[in-house]
């Protein structure tokens, strides 16, 4: 299993604690779904903010990550004229939304091509200034990007889009519990996922916002609550329980880190580079671009089909996608319940079929 990155996995005793919740509120859900369910949901997102190191009380919890891009893209003052800036590697519904966004009120999305590899940022900085212009409404990019894994520089981009005018919006969907997300001081809004890297079942977003005003998509009976997380508290008729595991998943993930589990399967993504592209593979991203525990691989000349065959084959689960008309991409995401062998068993696939 090194689709981890996908939808995330949760363990037995995880499900097991949701089922657990779940059951409790299903013994009374006109009472349970109620007020009582609004504090609890509260105190899971304070509690959230306080571990990843997010001001409490400007983070709420979503459905998923487009729900949360969603509310931004719809939140966010727009008019006729304003640039808005997102990358071509941003997750396709997102770029999918800000071109609604943009087409309803005559505004302009600039998507700027990132170069894969990546080894300096710097390039694609130079990219971002090529294509907009001095002044643009709304900055939007991948902390750690979907397909081709990279790693972007937070603060350096944000502070392109400030010199701007643009409110900066980062997509976190790889970045709770992967990277520091209370460590970029420049952003705007940041909505990602909980239940990629955090052993939560699905699916729990997250959405920070310090200063910027948020709503959600839906217009539902919170909607006009004065705090964001009381807004994004009950986006309709839902099941609660994944995020009231949050807390429980928070205290596995830590005991995973305390024993050194995490730090393991970090050093076995870097094991990954040296053995996939010793048989072709060519990394999406140089060393100072590659994010913990998720990397991608370019495959020159590999017909996408034959690629997912060989691997499903091979009982291996890993994203593949279609890179552009020369190559294809495999992507591995490295977990605490993997080891070498899961990617030895990649290499030797790509072995076959690479060149």
């Amino acid at each position: 299993m090194l689709n981890h990155a996908s939808y995330g996995l949760a363990p037995d005793a995880m499900l097991e604690h949701c089922a657990a919740l779940r059951s409790d509120l299903e013994r009374d859900p006109n009472v349970n779904l109620g007020e009582p369910l609004q504090a609890r949901l509260r105190a899971v997102a304070e509690a959230v903010a306080d571990e990843l190191g997010l001001a409490t009380g400007s983070c709420a919890l979503t459905t998923s990550a487009t729900a949360g891009a969603a509310a931004v893209q719809r939140s966010l003052p727009l008019d006729h004229g304003d640039g808005v800036v997102v990358l071509d590697c941003e997750y396709s519904s997102v770029i999918r939304g800000w071109q609604r966004r943009c087409d309803e009120v005559g505004a302009t999305l600039h998507v700027v091509p990132v170069p894969v590899p990546l080894a300096d940022a710097d390039e694609l900085l130079d990219r971002m200034s090529s294509v907009a212009g001095d002044s643009i409404k709304v900055l939007q990019f991948s902390a750690i990007t979907s397909s081709a894994a990279l790693l972007l520089p937070v603060d350096d981009l944000a502070a392109w889009g400030h010199r701007r005018g643009a409110t900066v919006i980062v997509d976190a969907a790889h970045g709770p519990f992967h990277v520091d997300v209370g460590g970029w001081h420049d952003v705007d809004v940041v909505f990602g996922t909980l239940h990629k890297w955090l052993p939560v079942p699905r699916s729990v977003g997250i959405l920070w916002s310090p200063a910027v005003p948020l709503w959600p998509a839906e217009t539902s009976l919170t909607f006009d609550e004065p705090t964001v997380v009381d807004r994004f508290g009950w986006p309709g008729t839902f099941d609660p329980a994944a995020r009231l595991a949050v807390p429980a998943a928070m205290e596995l993930y830590r005991s995973w880190s305390a024993a050194g589990a995490i730090g393991d399967s970090e050093e076995l993504a870097d094991y990954a580079v040296g053995a996939l592209a010793a048989v072709g593979a060519v990394p999406t991203a140089g060393e100072a671009h590659r994010s913990p525990r998720l990397r991608s691989f370019l495959l020159p000349g590999v017909d996408l089909d034959a690629l997912r065959e060989h691997l499903l084959d091979a009982n291996i689960r890993a994203w593949t996608g279609r890179h552009d008309s020369s190559a294809c991409i495999v992507r591995v995401a490295t977990h605490v319940y993997n080891d070498r062998s899961d990617i030895d068993a990649v290499a030797r696939v790509l072995d076959r079929i690479v060149g």
